[in-house]
C-alpha cells in the first residue's frame, strides 16, 4: 500500500471507485462531512496536475510519488494560509485532482497555484465555482454505500498487512448479516445459498433479539477478491432492511 501522506489533524479515508472505464483512487476528509452543511467557505477550488510517468493503471510510480506528495503538502499549506480547507484528492487516468474550499479568495489562490507550479516543475490547472451546498464534496468525494464498504474493507486489509499477512494465500472468510425478523433472515439465507456460499449459522442473537446469518467464502486478501463478495452482500442486506456487519479471517504467512 502507498502511504498517501494524509493530513494528520483530520480523519481521512481512501477507496477505489470506477469512473467510466477507469479506476480512480479517492482520498477524502471524512471529518468535513460533520460541518460541510454549515461551513461558510463556499468557493470550491480544484487543482489538476498531470502525472508525468503514470503506471498502466494511471497511478504515479514509486519514483514520482515523493514529488507529488511534496506538491500535495505545499498546496495544502498554501490553501490553509488563505483560510481554506483541504477536503479530498482523486487520482485517475494519469491525473491527480486536489479539492479545497475557500472563502471567496480565488485571485489569491490562483496566484499561489502559479507559484507552486513554478517551484514544482508541474503544470497546474485550476477550476473554481461557488458551491454553497458543498455538492462537489458530496458528489465527487464522499463515498456511496458501495464505496464505504470498500473503505471498511481496506481498513481490514491494511490491518492484516500490518500483521504480516500474505494476501496471496486463500483462506476462509466469515461474513455476518443481521435482521429484525426471521422472514428477512430466511430471505437473506436464500440469497446466500443461491450464491454458493457456505452457511455457517442462522439463528437469533441473545443480546438484542435480532436474527443473524453467518456465512463464508474462500478467497485471497486482494481488494477485488474481497469487494466482489462484500459489496453484493451489503446491497442484499440493505434491500431486506438488514445490516451487513462485515467480515473477518485468519492471518496467513
Amino acid at each position: 500500500m502507498f502511504n498517501w501522506g494524509l493530513s494528520m489533524q483530520d480523519t481521512w479515508h481512501m477507496f477505489a471507485a470506477s469512473m467510466g472505464e477507469d479506476q480512480a483512487w479517492i482520498a477524502y476528509n471524512h471529518d468535513f462531512s460533520d460541518v460541510a452543511d454549515t461551513d461558510q467557505r463556499n468557493l470550491s477550488f480544484r487543482v489538476r496536475v498531470q502525472i508525468k510517468d503514470p503506471t498502466p493503471a494511471g497511478l504515479p510510480t514509486n519514483e514520482e510519488f515523493p514529488h507529488l506528495s511534496a506538491l500535495d503538502e505545499s498546496l495544502e499549506e498554501a490553501m490553509v494560509s488563505l483560510g481554506g480547507i483541504y477536503v479530498g484528492r482523486v487520482t485517475v487516468a494519469g491525473y491527480r485532482y486536489f479539492y479545497y474550499y475557500l472563502d471567496d479568495k480565488e485571485e489569491q489562490a490562483v496566484s499561489l497555484v502559479d507559484e507552486k507550479a513554478d517551484l514544482s516543475g508541474y503544470e497546474l490547472e485550476y477550476l473554481s465555482e461557488t458551491d454553497q451546498a458543498k455538492a462537489v464534496y458530496w458528489n465527487e468525494l464522499y463515498p456511496t454505500e458501495d464505496d464505504w464498504q470498500v473503505v471498511k474493507d481496506l481498513m481490514v486489509l491494511d490491518s492484516l498487512a500490518d500483521n504480516g499477512d500474505n494476501s496471496d494465500i486463500s483462506r476462509e472468510v466469515m461474513h455476518w448479516a443481521y435482521f429484525a425478523n426471521e422472514e428477512q433472515a430466511l430471505a437473506y439465507k436464500a440469497w446466500v445459498d443461491a450464491q454458493g456460499y457456505r452457511l455457517v449459522n442462522l439463528g437469533k442473537t441473545e443480546e438484542d433479539d435480532r436474527f443473524v446469518v453467518q456465512f463464508s467464502h474462500t478467497g485471497t486478501m486482494h481488494l477485488g477478491d474481497i469487494t466482489f463478495h462484500t459489496i453484493s452482500a451489503n446491497r442484499m442486506a440493505r434491500e431486506l432492511d438488514g445490516e451487513y456487519d462485515g467480515w473477518e479471517t485468519s492471518i496467513e504467512k
